[in-house]
């Protein structure tokens, strides 16, 4: 009797392991500028052919920026993510063959040490980082450890289950330790013991999500870092790693904030605050901001709701209404 077939998500989820773990293995034995300087060449090529993608990452650059969608500018900064995201994968593939005293050492400069003093001091339980797709996150975590923090990451772990193993485990040894997006149990037992759990904050648009005003449109974001500060007491330190001139991630926080309860006009009061100093971080150096996905309503119809919501909220009313 033949055997039947595996089904298609299976064969691809085992050419995507073997195929990243080639891709280790390559960027893992040459040296890292000449990685480096590769992955950025990539994403220069990839954004040539990725067509809608690169169309999102377009209009995402024009909002960020404040000019027309067809300012050449746009086409630089959008070009400049791209690079930069290969830029972050590459350093996420080199991380089997770097010793994490490296990173702490040649690779990270922390701005404002004392905002997570500050945030220590504040919360009743742990610090909820929120971030933006800038820089690389993941490299801060050896930096962290060797001052006693400890780092945990929200992830998908709903597909490609061998890889995210893999990966897990590749940033276990550099104190970076993954806990799937739905497993809530653990999200509030590293909060409630005093750890530092990272989310991403920003997204695509969804509506019913927190309603915002983001680099100066309206749009949504997730509910969760406010909830979770109301519920668990921990405070949220709005923070980003970003890439500097001299190839060294600059990681900066803000000004902490804490959510005083779930009533929807503190989750807005919150989540707009967070809005606000994440939103320079990108404001700054757009090209930075690999996000390739709608961060702001396309239709005119979706805009009209993401402005609504936005003004019922700014009125103290209930936005999910």
């Amino acid at each position: 009797m033949t055997p039947r077939p595996e089904p298609a998500e299976r064969t691809r989820e085992r050419f995507a392991y073997w195929a990243y773990r080639a891709g280790e293995a390559v960027v893992g034995a040459l040296p890292r500028g000449v990685v480096l300087a590769a992955a950025a060449a990539a994403g220069n090529a990839a954004y040539d052919v990725a067509g809608s993608k690169a169309d999102l990452v377009r209009e995402n650059m024009a909002i960020a920026l404040g000019v027309p969608l067809d300012d050449p500018r746009v086409r630089r900064a959008a070009r400049a993510a791209f690079q930069n995201y290969g830029r972050y994968l590459a350093e996420v593939m080199r991380l089997p063959a770097t010793d994490p005293a490296v990173v702490e050492a040649e690779r990270v400069t922390f701005v404002g040490w004392e905002d997570l003093a500050a945030a220590r001091t504040q919360s009743s339980s742990g610090v909820i980082f929120c971030t933006v797709h800038v820089g690389a996150m993941d490299a801060i975590a050896p930096a962290l450890a060797h001052r006693g923090e400890r780092m945990w990451v929200v992830a998908d772990d709903t597909t490609y289950g061998r890889l995210y193993d893999h990966l897990a485990a590749v940033r276990e040894r550099h104190q970076i330790h993954l806990i799937g997006w739905r497993n809530l149990r653990a999200i509030y037992r590293v909060l409630r013991e005093g750890g530092n759990l990272v989310l991403f904050c920003d997204g695509a648009y969804r509506p019913g999500d927190v309603p915002v005003e983001f680099l100066g449109r309206p749009t949504t974001l997730p509910a969760g870092p406010a909830l979770l500060s109301a519920k668990t007491g921990a405070v949220l330190l709005p923070i980003h790693a970003r890439r500097g001139t001299d190839g060294r991630l600059v990681a900066r926080g803000f000004p902490i904030v804490q959510a005083q309860g779930t009533e929807p006009a503190e989750v807005y009061r919150v989540t707009q605050e967070v809005a606000n100093s994440l939103g320079s971080v990108i404001a700054e150096d757009p090209g930075q901001w690999y996000m390739f996905r709608a961060v702001w309503p396309r239709t005119a119809t979706e805009q009209t709701e993401a402005a609504t919501a936005l003004d019922r909220a700014r009125r103290g009313e209930d936005w999910s209404a």
